[in-house]
């Protein structure tokens, strides 16, 4: 056994941390990403958009329209705010994209009121 190797850790030219109980599997750290960021705000976006619905179903159809706008704005600064402004293009046209898009079914709910 080399002087620089650990007796139960992985080698150290491997470059992989691991506990020092001896385990070879790799000691993890969170990192966000795109991806929870962009499911972050679909999900939140959309239980909110269906509760703001069924709450304001006898209201005027404007009035409701303009309440989701505003929770679309608050939810896409949000996500926008966590990160997702430093991530790529494409996340941040994806991001704005699928909320527009949950914010287009309201829309289409509150059409024949």
């Amino acid at each position: 056994m080399r002087d620089d190797e650990d007796e139960y850790g992985p080698p150290v030219e491997f470059g992989v941390r691991s506990s020092d109980i001896g385990s070879f599997i790799p000691e993890g750290t969170y990192r966000p990403i795109p991806i929870v960021w962009l499911t972050a705000a679909w999900v939140v976006h959309s239980f909110t958009l269906v509760a703001l619905f069924l709450l304001l179903i006898d209201k005027a159809a404007i009035f409701t329209l303009l309440t989701t706008a505003i929770v679309t704005f608050w939810v896409t600064r949000w996500t926008f705010g966590r990160g997702m402004a430093e991530a790529g293009t494409g996340w941040k046209v994806a991001t704005v994209v699928l909320l527009t898009i949950n914010w287009l079914f309201v829309a289409m709910g509150t059409y024949g009121r």
